[in-house]
């Protein structure tokens, strides 16, 4: 029993007196999930939605269903407009400043009081017009047709929707593009980060639990030389393993998404298709330098692999964001954002809705953090206590 205890009270030694590993198994892990959820809980409860709705010919029902709720987290703002704007209307929900356009018959009340009502007559039809390709526009529409359609179901079939006119303003090929930025992004972020992931660990973190680590710092190269040659070489044999994942993706999408190869690239130009790999270069410097950075700071593969899991997890959720809402492009501080810079700028590109001085913000901005990345690196490999885990 003595010396079952003492095997016992051996390992919690050397786990507890280990900083890294009580970091990375206790505090790391608990940490974590309460900031992922509780980011979760304010994306989808805690903030209010808010749907801009114009409407030609209000109505008195029509804005009973869209009375603002005390802790509903979707409001409608109902506008009237007039009946010789419907086009205009239409472009502003093409470019995303408006989000419904409801146009009702112009005896609408009375038709559902009653008094407007003919048995042999044709129902009027209610117009809604919507973007498929903008997910707040989606959303309103689903929340609106089915209002409408309870409120003629309980009113007898008095009125039609969208028989005669309404529908979708947006093409097929902007729908189409669309869903590639909804999900490439994030398959891209993934790529990038695994490529990153398989070589930066046991290119710095590797040398350092072989000993290696030690042969490279006495070879006459600055630190910061050093430094460089690794990130630059890790980014290179990262974005190689990434470029090739997307290339296997972007050719087996437009077939998942039910589409042809030839339509789908002929709807970008070569310049967003540099400006796409420009994005792809400045995330792959970036989660490299980032990588690099927890593997400095581990003493094993092992470890170093444990430490890059958190921000693995959060490069992934930033990578979903384009699932749950959009961005608008004047919103340029956003871009700002590392990673998250990145994932909208391809966002941008994919739902061809292509930013020249988002791109510049975000390869701009992202140049910045890898040169203080970079020097922050240089200041590990400087310091004996880091690099020998002293």
């Amino acid at each position: 029993m003595n010396n079952i205890l003492t095997v016992v009270n051996k390992e919690f030694s050397r786990f507890f007196k280990d900083k890294r590993l009580v970091l990375s198994t206790l505090i790391l892990p608990g940490l974590l999930i309460f900031v992922l959820y509780t980011l979760l809980g304010s994306v989808f409860y805690d903030e209010t939605t808010v749907y801009t709705v114009k409407v030609v010919h209000p109505s008195v029902f029509f804005s009973a269903l869209f009375e603002p709720q005390e802790g509903e987290t979707s409001q409608f703002s109902l506008q009237e407009e007039e009946e010789g704007e419907i086009e205009a209307v239409k472009e502003e929900i093409r470019a995303g400043t408006t989000d419904l356009l409801v146009v009702l018959p112009e005896n609408f009340d009375a038709l559902l009081a009653g008094g407007a009502f003919s048995p042999v007559g044709e129902a009027p039809n209610v117009e809604i017009w919507y973007n498929s390709a903008s997910i707040d526009s989606s959303s309103a529409f689903g929340t609106v047709s089915a209002e409408l359609d309870a409120l003629e179901d309980f009113f007898s079939n008095r009125f039609d929707i969208n028989i005669s006119a309404g529908g979708d303003v947006s093409t097929a090929q902007e729908a189409e593009a669309s869903y590639y930025a909804m999900l490439l992004p994030f398959l891209i972020l993934t790529f990038l980060f695994s490529g990153c992931m398989g070589l930066a660990p046991e290119s710095i973190a590797g040398e350092k639990e072989r000993g290696t680590i030690a042969t490279l710092l006495v070879t006459p190269i600055r630190r910061s030389e050093l430094v460089i040659g690794k990130i630059a070489s890790l980014s290179v044999l990262s974005a190689l393993s990434a470029i090739s994942s997307f290339i296997g993706t972007v050719l087996s999408f437009p077939k998942l998404a039910g589409g042809d190869i030839g339509s789908a690239i002929s709807a970008y130009s070569a310049g967003e298709i540099v400006a796409l790999l420009a994005i792809m270069l400045s995330a792959v410097l970036l989660i490299v330098s980032l990588i690099s950075i927890t593997s400095s700071y581990a003493k094993s593969v092992k470890e170093a692999t444990s430490l890059a899991v958190p921000l693995m997890i959060v490069v992934m959720l930033i990578g979903l964001s384009t699932m749950m809402f959009t961005v608008s492009s004047s919103a340029h501080a956003v871009f700002l954002i590392p990673v998250y810079n990145c994932v909208q700028a391809m966002a941008e590109i994919f739902s061809l809705r292509f930013s020249w001085i988002n791109l510049v913000i975000t390869l701009a901005s992202n140049f910045v953090y890898i040169v203080l990345l970079v020097w922050i690196l240089t200041r590990m490999f400087k310091s004996e206590r880091v690099i020998f885990n002293r």
